[in-house]
């Protein structure tokens, strides 16, 4: 199971996860990146991962694409931060976000 919720601020979105992105939640999660109305520059995203159990492969990849559409990975447990490494291409997050 996995709760998405999304915590809309004057100059940040949040949508802040908790729990296990797999399966059924894949496709949710997707959903609600799709439908999220301050996808811009002006408005940025935080996707806070600091509350996630588990990552199926289907589930790194939507990250990878999340980020790669701009928004920005964020963690503090070390399970979901060392994962966000290395979405991003290793543990110096230098990969661009267009190659990987």
């Amino acid at each position: 199971m996995l709760r998405i919720t999304l915590v809309s601020e004057a100059e940040l979105t949040v949508l802040r996860l908790e729990g296990k992105l797999s399966g059924p939640w894949v496709s949710e999660l997707k959903r609600c990146w799709d439908q999220l109305p301050g996808k811009t520059a002006r408005q940025p995203v935080a996707v806070d991962l600091s509350e996630v159990t588990y990552v199926s492969p289907e589930g790194k990849a939507l990250l990878k694409s999340i980020w790669r559409q701009g928004a920005n990975l964020e963690s503090d447990s070390l399970l979901t931060r060392f994962m966000v490494s290395e979405l991003r291409g290793g543990s110096n997050g230098t990969a661009s976000r267009n190659g990987g």
